[in-house]
């Protein structure tokens, strides 16, 4: 070996190595982080939202609190001014817990990119993504879902 010509010693080659590990841990560990949105309760075993808090059009996103999990659900209309309501979950991504997003007039898995018009009252499946229809009905002038219908999908969100 020639005099001039030093090797790392362990420790400095651990150095090169542990921030950059150190960094990459830490992203992985806030990516799995779960989403929360605007809170909701139920009041003797449903989860009242009003209508005129939904009806325009826009994509509204929610969180269930159960177990100490977020169940999180989002209330959309279609094209003929239907509300639908789904989890923010499909049975093929559920487990990176990511779920949809919006951007302009579509709805977007945050993992796998798959869109959705949101006009359309009916989605098609497309490879198993699909956000996974929640249920509720509107009584007068209010959105009702079943906290049992919404504790079923807690498994999309553990």
């Amino acid at each position: 070996m020639s005099a001039g010509i030093r090797r790392p010693t362990d420790f400095q080659r651990f150095m090169y190595i542990f921030p950059p590990l150190l960094f990459s841990i830490a992203i992985c560990a806030c990516g799995t982080r779960q989403l929360e949105y605007q809170r909701v309760e139920d009041h003797g075993g449903t989860i009242s939202i009003p209508l005129k808090e939904v009806n325009n059009g826009d994509v509204h996103f929610y969180t269930y609190k159960y177990n100490g999990t977020n169940i999180n659900f989002f209330v959309r209309m279609d094209g003929k001014g239907n509300l639908h309501t789904h989890f923010d979950a499909c049975f093929t991504c559920f487990k990176y817990k990511k779920g949809y997003m919006v951007e302009g007039t579509e709805i977007i898995c945050r993992e796998c990119k798959t869109k959705f018009l949101l006009k359309e009252e009916r989605w098609a499946n497309q490879g198993g993504c699909m956000p996974i229809d929640l249920g509720g009905e509107i009584i007068k002038d209010t959105l009702v879902i079943q906290k049992e219908r919404i504790i079923k999908g807690e498994r999309f969100f553990k």
